[in-house]
């Protein structure tokens, strides 16, 4: 087997965040944009969370599902400046969840930690993103001082969960994002979720009938702010808008799904809403999902939140 910080070196993966269309930057953006015209790596901060798993698990950045896997055995990389609106204390949260083949449904300690050299590894780090490096960063990673230590549980649990407060504080952006939303865990649980599923089925509806442009609309926002974070320039941001919109053409009119296994999930401390699968082969993937006839399956993907003094919700994440 090889060793986890192999696999870490070998396996970053990072975020490609999508439908982007850039039209107002803030200060700090243009800010970044002159610096980048003269030193394309300066002011460039990624922070990421690494996963090694045996078996499967949910990752939460301040209370936010960022990344899940319920098979046996993955190693993932998921970038976390979509979900960091600027630096400050943030909570990064693993469950662990029993194998797949575990005959009582309960998480083992040796599932955990079986030796010193075979044992969950969860890595918190800094990176400055280059395209050109062959690993899609350019600086050193200090592995002893990213690592997120892991205490096992004494006996078999039905999961596992731990949680760290990750320091953030080179970022070179401030986003509002999701900060200034309605407390949604104040609103009736059944009210709420009438309003977000009949939020899902216009988007849906949009998405069938083709109409895109309408829908892009709606991510103006989210996309801004993702290009911020992400470090994405104005011309990329056009491509992308166009390679999504061309994508979402070919894929959605006459194919997305009926909402029949559904859950609603109330996200960021209760300033955030989605519907999610509730169970299955696409168990926790958004329900705003097509399929094409020869049975291509595709999340889109709509995480809300409700400004405050508004009766509307908004996309802001996917």
């Amino acid at each position: 087997m090889k060793s986890s910080l192999t696999l870490f070196s070998i396996l970053m993966i990072f975020c490609n965040c999508q439908l982007k269309s850039q039209n107002k930057i803030n200060k700090n953006s243009e800010k970044m944009s002159r610096q980048e015209s003269a030193h394309p790596a300066v002011g460039k901060i990624s922070y990421i969370a690494h996963v090694n798993a045996l078996s499967p698990y949910e990752l939460y950045l301040d209370d936010i599902l960022i990344d899940f896997y319920y098979g046996n055995n993955i190693s993932n990389t998921t970038e976390l400046n979509p979900y960091l609106l600027g630096n400050g204390k943030h909570t990064l949260k693993i469950r662990f969840l029993p194998k797949e083949d575990s005959v009582d449904k309960m998480v083992s300690p040796k599932d955990i930690i079986f030796n010193e050299t075979a044992r969950w590894h969860i890595y918190f780090s800094k990176i400055v993103p280059n395209n050109d490096a062959p690993l899609g960063y350019s600086n050193e990673i200090d592995y002893a001082k990213s690592e997120l230590k892991i205490q096992a549980p004494t006996k078999k649990v039905p999961f596992w969960e731990q949680a760290w407060e990750v320091d953030v504080k080179d970022l070179p952006y401030q986003v509002k994002g999701w900060s200034e939303s309605q407390d949604l865990k104040k609103i009736d649980k059944d009210i709420l979720q009438k309003e977000v599923v009949e939020y899902f089925s216009y988007l849906k509806d949009l998405l069938n009938e083709g109409k895109i442009d309408e829908f892009l609309k709606l991510c103006k926002k989210e996309d801004e702010e993702l290009d911020i974070v992400t470090y994405t320039t104005p011309e990329d941001s056009k491509i992308d808008y166009q390679n999504n919109k061309e994508k979402m053409l070919k894929l959605c009119p006459g194919n997305m799904q009926p909402f029949d296994n559904y859950e609603m999930k109330i996200y960021g401390n209760g300033k955030l809403v989605t519907l999610v699968i509730a169970n299955g082969k696409y168990k926790n993937w958004n329900a705003l999902m097509s399929k094409t006839p020869k049975g291509r399956i595709t999340t889109w993907g709509a995480i809300l939140y409700k400004p405050k003094g508004s009766k509307t919700f908004e996309i802001i994440r996917k």
